[in-house]
């Protein structure tokens, strides 16, 4: 092994834990904004016990309780999103 291949070597466990801190950072990012969304939406659209289907739906919040649930989910999967296949 030459000191060429042992600096590749470092350079690419470098850019691999870079790699990890941003899809950290997105995926904290992604779960506090669907977090505060959700909350958000539940909190206009209480009380939630005692509305039927459709008085449900026609509430106020019930855009943002449902976009902070579709982010949230996203936030745990952004693993799949981010990482590239290598070819």
């Amino acid at each position: 092994m030459t000191q060429n291949d042992k600096i590749d070597i470092v350079q690419q466990k470098k850019t691999n834990f870079e790699e990890e801190k941003g899809i950290k950072i997105i995926k904290c990012a992604m779960l506090g904004i669907g977090t505060i969304s959700f909350i958000v939406g539940l909190i206009r659209q209480w009380p939630v016990l005692g509305k039927g289907y459709v008085p449900f739906i026609e509430g106020k919040g019930y855009m943002a309780l449902i976009m902070g649930l579709i982010i949230i989910i996203l936030g745990f999967s952004v693993r799949l999103f981010v990482i590239e296949d290598e070819e």
